[in-house]
């Protein structure tokens, strides 16, 4: 699929982003496309409080063994769990809110949220976090980010019960994976992004099996500071897919 244009929604809950950087990195990698940064998409589009809360109330997810369409109609709150909700049904309720001229294939939309989004999963049958929806809008979790890929497994192994030590055992671990106001959630977050963006341009498959490429679907969160954060690069192959993209005519828009 061809885009000339590419919109960035930004959510000031989440520490670190940094937008502009982001957005001037993706402009680097897709040249021939206008890209600009927003306000947070539901403030962007006007929804109204209530339509917001309504929202969030249909996609939202209580019960991690059983598909969306067999949720238990009554979800209690569980203070102790983060929120979750279905990263496809969220995407469809907010593809909504587009304006008629921006839901067209020649524009990508790119929205940051703190949500923690999942998608179920037919083969163990459960929910599981994402850090990335791809399609109209891209949603990337802030929190998927942090909570979706793996830790080390010494991480699970040592971790106690007591909240103190595992503070400290986060602060001592801290280099291998990703933390909430980590300083290098902005890169990490422009290589999902960047998958999100080549979700269009390989047709519908934003993920590389090259453990070397930023599009590498990262399972680990030291999987996931190497791609984007070490010397992070695209294979030879995807540059080659971008590098033919930006070579096309930008479509003029009609009126």
């Amino acid at each position: 699929m061809e885009f000339d244009y590419i919109h960035v929604y930004q959510d000031d809950n989440i520490a670190n982003l940094f937008p502009d950087e982001l957005a001037a990195e993706i402009t680097r990698i897709f040249t021939r496309c206008r890209v600009d940064v927003r306000e947070p998409f539901l403030e962007h589009w006007n929804m109204p409080s209530a339509q917001v809360a309504k929202t969030l109330e249909i996609a939202k997810i209580s019960d991690l063994k059983q598909p969306f369409e067999k949720q238990p109609p009554v979800r209690a709150a569980d203070d102790a769990m983060i929120p979750l909700y279905d990263g496809f049904v969220l995407q469809r309720l907010l593809s909504c809110s587009l304006a008629d001229d921006e839901i067209d294939t020649n524009h990508v939309h790119i929205m940051f949220t703190d949500l923690m989004t999942c998608t179920f999963d037919d083969e163990d049958w459960r929910y599981h976090g994402r850090a990335v929806i791809c399609g109209t809008p891209a949603i990337i979790s802030g929190t998927g980010i942090v909570e979706a890929p793996a830790k080390p497994r010494e991480f699970y192994q040592m971790a106690g019960p007591d909240p103190a030590d595992l503070s400290a055992f986060r602060k001592q671990m801290a280099a291998r994976f990703i933390d909430y106001g980590d300083e290098r959630l902005a890169q990490v977050a422009t290589g999902y992004a960047l998958q999100a963006l080549f979700f269009f341009v390989a047709d519908g498959e934003p993920f590389c099996s090259d453990r070397d490429c930023r599009l590498f679907n990262a399972h680990w969160q030291e999987d996931l500071i190497r791609t984007q954060t070490k010397e992070p690069s695209l294979c030879s192959r995807h540059k080659d897919l971008v590098n033919k993209f930006n070579r096309k005519q930008i479509r003029q828009p009609s009126f």
